[in-house]
């Protein structure tokens, strides 16, 4: 044989090597990626996660950080556990009983992740509140500080949904909980609460300012429970007023509210005119003009507002380009937002956060990409 064709047979043969060492290493991480999103997106339902791995041990448990007590389930792995998260679902009712909260912390479990969903307000008003950001912080802090039996002294993760994202990566990037915070993952978050507010109430959303608006349909049902959520925390009759106007529409979107709008006081029909308008130039004149209290609680919730210089982990960013409730372009404006620190996902078809869709084959890949990510912070 000459020696130019043996030497290349060499480097063909290491050349093949190295593919299967590579194969060998990387077929059974994607492999168990794509098998913790299908348990994810079967829910309660039967998977090959769920054959794989036995379930995991739940328990209602109790924390004090700093005299602040907190409260939560834990979700503790019958195998080896090979890190922390703390699981933050969005807005659902009694979320802590919801079959498909339960799910998903148990698939997150399930991989190894000691999990605690921790109770915040907005499992009952079914409203994000700038007092969860320290909610989320001392239920973030007790996790990453105790000693559990057989449990390594990592890093945490924190996974959130849609409208709790916002508190989470705020709660992530203060002192002392950003230096234990490994990674955010988050489905449907935000950036701008003015910008979300304008898509919920005109529909009309941007990634940079002077772009033209882009539109997507109606949905009255994110409108009426935008205002359902604003009108608990307005005292006096405008309150209930607001609630009843919110609920005759959710029932019924023809309903007639005009008496009940006509019977608002000031704060109430500040409120109103918000919710009313289909400008969205005029949204930001419309937020500034609500009641003192309502619009400092939207502010201390707005992370473009905020300081999130301090976050030091890494973001794994989800969002679908149909989402009705908040926009996809928020998840882009938080990925630059956080200077090279995001991994950002966008697919066509999520909804909102509703994984268990089937999407295009680029869907697939890229949502195999994230599960693959977010299974690598365990190692």
């Amino acid at each position: 044989m000459k020696k130019g064709r043996g030497r290349f047979v060499i480097y063909l043969l290491a050349l093949v090597a190295v593919i299967a060492a590579a194969s060998a290493y990387w077929a059974p991480r994607y492999f168990e990626a794509a098998w913790f999103l299908e348990d994810i997106a079967a829910g309660p339902g039967p998977s090959t996660w769920k054959q794989l791995h036995p379930a995991p041990t739940p328990s209602a448990t109790r924390w004090t950080v700093e005299g602040r007590a907190g409260e939560g389930d834990l979700y503790t792995p019958t195998e080896a556990i090979k890190g922390r998260m703390i699981f933050v679902p969005g807005l659902v009712a009694d979320a802590r009983r919801d079959p498909r909260v339960i799910a998903f912390a148990e698939s997150l479990a399930r991989a190894g992740f000691l999990t605690l969903v921790p109770q915040t307000t907005a499992f009952d008003g079914l409203k994000a509140n700038p007092g969860d950001i320290q909610t989320l912080s001392d239920a973030a802090t007790w996790l990453a500080d105790t000693d559990f039996p057989n449990t390594p002294k990592t890093k945490i993760g924190i996974a959130a949904l849609s409208y709790m994202a916002g508190p989470s990566l705020l709660a992530a990037s203060a002192a002392p909980l950003n230096e234990k915070v490994g990674f955010v993952f988050f489905i449907g978050g935000y950036f701008s609460m003015s910008d979300v507010i304008r898509f919920v109430t005109t529909r009309k959303f941007r990634l940079n300012e002077g772009e033209p608006w882009r539109e997507e349909a109606a949905a009255d049902y994110a409108l009426w429970a935008f205002l359902a959520a604003q009108a608990q925390g307005i005292d006096g009759p405008d309150g209930p007023r607001l609630m009843a106007i919110a609920s005759a529409k959710l029932n019924d979107g023809a309903a007639d509210v005009s008496a009940d709008v006509a019977a608002l006081g000031p704060d109430g029909q500040a409120i109103y005119a918000l919710i009313s308008n289909r400008d969205p130039d005029k949204v930001d004149a419309l937020i500034a003009a609500l009641p003192t209290g309502l619009k400092a609680q939207l502010d201390a919730l707005d992370v473009s507002k905020q300081d999130i210089s301090g976050f030091r982990g890494d973001a794994l960013l989800v969002h679908g380009k149909d989402d009705p409730l908040i926009p996809s372009t928020e998840s882009e404006k938080l990925a630059a937002a956080l200077d090279g620190k995001a991994h950002l996902y966008l697919l066509e078809q999520v909804t909102h956060v509703e994984v268990n869709r089937t999407g295009s084959i680029w869907d697939q890949l890229d949502m195999l990409f994230a599960g693959r990510r977010l299974l690598s912070y365990r190692e």
